[in-house]
């Protein structure tokens, strides 16, 4: 069954429902704003750097030279990265004088997150060079394929988002030739919402390609555990994406408030939550 366009969930709204469905209501029903703070410029920031990557990685890639070596790539692949993420601090000048942020410190933490991206991509590059093609045949020749920042929106899932990373081998027989990653900056463990979210962008990778996901990567600092893609967590993601459809209805109710309160010290919208009370 197909979705009004104008029902489509975001994934983050999915994200944001599992944090505190309240917080949700607000924004999508009371139409509160969340306020731009530093964190919030930071995120948008490197996902410019990492979305212009995934877009020029082609012709990157095309340009290799045949006799390159396993540090000469990384080192290249830096580059690549550093002049990216110059164009994106030129664009984004406002907003970095703005939130006093240093250029440096973002460029750092972006190739510190990126190290194992890169080192998955040199991974199969060389495989390519060792099997003798030519630059510009390398990349039709990889034998996985890593893709940044991948967005995705389907219809008959109702259901909107943006993969953190997707693996796709070149052998589409292969029984895990696709296999989404959530990439997580926090070093603690992995929760629900994080399964929840991996399971919601499986599926919309099954639908793009019309192939069945059975596992998906969480990366939490340097830990990496392999999620199952399960059907109890598919029909979770669509039960909540349908009551987040629902909550603009005349006759829904408030979400209660939060049980667990070190949510609520700093949230931007504490004293509009308060006001809800006699409604929850």
């Amino acid at each position: 069954m197909e979705t009004e366009k104008s029902k489509i969930i975001s994934v983050s709204d999915i994200n944001t429902w599992l944090y505190c469905a309240r917080k949700l209501f607000l924004i999508k029903v009371c139409n509160l704003k969340v306020p731009q703070n530093r964190n919030m410029a930071i995120g948008r920031i490197k996902h410019s750097i990492l979305e212009r990557f995934s877009k020029n990685e082609k012709e990157f890639v095309s340009n290799i030279k045949q006799d390159a070596e396993g540090i000469e790539l990384v080192f290249m692949y830096e580059d690549f990265i550093k002049k990216i993420a110059n164009s994106v601090f030129i664009d984004n000048m406002p907003l970095l004088d703005q939130f006093l942020i240093d250029k440096d410190d973002i460029l750092k933490k972006t190739l510190r997150d990126f190290a194992e991206d890169i080192k998955l991509r040199i991974a199969s590059i060389k495989s390519a060079l060792a099997a003798g093609f030519r630059a510009e045949e390398i990349w039709k020749n990889l034998d996985s394929m890593y893709i940044s920042e991948l967005r995705l929106e389907s219809e008959n899932l109702g259901l909107r988002g943006r993969v953190d990373r997707v693996q796709i081998y070149k052998d589409e027989n292969a029984e895990d030739s696709i296999i989404p990653y959530e990439l997580k900056s926090r070093e603690d463990r992995i929760f629900l919402s994080d399964e929840l979210q991996l399971t919601a962008y499986a599926m919309l990778l099954e639908d793009f390609y019309k192939k069945q996901i059975k596992k998906g990567i969480v990366e939490v600092g340097n830990k990496r555990q392999e999620i199952e893609i399960t059907d109890k967590n598919k029909k979770e993601v669509l039960k909540i994406a349908e009551q987040i459809r629902n909550l603009s209805n005349p006759d829904s109710q408030v979400p209660p408030i939060q049980s667990n309160f070190n949510k609520c010290r700093f949230c931007e919208f504490r004293e509009e939550c308060m006001k809800l009370q006699d409604y929850g």
